[in-house]
């Protein structure tokens, strides 16, 4: 029985045109040295970048938590505050590396759906005062993973930016999974980072490239990223075997996300007729459910569901994450929800 895997999108692979592109980039001899700006894949998967997202420049990095942490060094300096939800992944996620290679003081707030409201960020600024950090930056994550996938709109961001500028802060959009917001909104993605200062997008979740990340912003941030990268460790060389396979990632794999979110509906249209169990209608491609009715936990949950051959993460207490992405199919995803019904059958409090 084939494994359905459905921990995270990351574990998408590459398409056969995406290994196709780097033999054909190396037969056109078009790789160079990234780190002296010679990499000719390097560069137009950049300058693609910059002007899908509406940005002025954009920088090849090698991951969504480095292009972060970029993004965050660039516009701060060390001691500075930075204003994050406390359910988001750059605050959870990353290693505490903010922190300890930044030395950057996160406030986290409790936001609502993963979105921090105008409200809340004027009461949480810290005012000019030497007891206090200085607030420099805030970070909004959209898609919003931890609450399940949520969608910043274009609206709320520009609310959020308009205040985070009134009193100075920079804005930078952690955007995962920010082609998905956009997708499901059937808006251009530049509309959703127009007022923020930086944005980070990763090529290698639902877009499939099997690695790297691209950060966004103007051509002064992008020339100070690019020392932020070095320092580092992140100046690549040959860059261009991960580039070609972006430039298929922008170019052919950000409609198809709409087959994720419709995976994503039918799973949870399937699990809202289990009685007992809690659930939010998906917005995009990720489901979360709450066990909290039945005899089972999230470890134990995905120990039941490895026996069917189908892998999700276990550490989510009695809340399990479900990510749809491009490896599993509608006929995956039924079999998914009938595994599913079997096991909470036999848990049932």
């Amino acid at each position: 029985m084939r494994t359905i895997d459905l921990r995270s999108d990351t574990v998408t692979l590459p398409t056969d045109e995406m290994i196709h592109a780097i033999v054909r980039a190396h037969e056109q001899h078009r790789f160079g040295d990234d780190v002296i700006g010679e990499d000719e894949v390097v560069i137009e998967l950049q300058e693609k970048a910059a002007r899908i997202l509406g940005k002025e420049a954009a920088l090849l990095v090698t991951s969504g938590t480095q292009g972060n942490l970029i993004s965050m060094f660039t516009q701060t300096k060390r001691g500075d505050e930075v204003v994050i939800e406390e359910r988001s992944h750059t605050f959870l996620f990353e290693g505490g590396a903010m922190a300890s290679l930044g030395g950057l003081f996160p406030k986290p707030v409790r936001g609502i759906r993963g979105y921090i409201t105008p409200e809340q960020l004027e009461r949480v600024i810290s005012p000019d005062d030497p007891h206090y950090a200085h607030t420099a930056l805030i970070s909004i994550e959209n898609t919003h993973n931890y609450a399940g996938g949520v969608i910043v709109r274009p609206e709320q961001v520009d609310a959020l930016a308009g205040v985070a500028h009134d009193h100075g802060l920079a804005v930078h959009c952690d955007g995962a999974r920010l082609f998905n917001a956009a997708v499901a909104l059937d808006i251009p993605a530049s509309r959703l980072v127009r007022n923020t200062d930086s944005v980070m997008i990763c090529l290698s979740k639902g877009l499939s490239a099997p690695i790297g990340s691209i950060i966004a912003g103007t051509e002064e941030f992008i020339h100070q990223a690019r020392r932020i990268r070095k320092k580092m460790g992140g100046g690549m060389r040959q860059a261009g075997i991960i580039a070609a396979p972006g430039i298929i990632a922008l170019e052919k794999m950000i409609d198809r996300l709409k087959e994720d979110h419709q995976n994503a509906r039918l799973l949870y249209n399937r699990l809202s007729k289990v009685q007992g169990l809690k659930l939010e209608k998906p917005e995009t491609n990720i489901l979360f459910v709450e066990l909290d009715n039945f005899n089972i936990n999230a470890r134990q949950f995905a120990h039941e569901l490895k026996k069917y051959n189908i892998l999700v993460y276990g550490e989510y207490g009695t809340r399990s994450r479900f990510v749809l992405n491009r490896m599993v199919s509608r006929d995956d995803t039924i079999r998914v929800a009938e595994a599913i019904e079997e096991i909470l059958e036999r848990f049932r409090m």
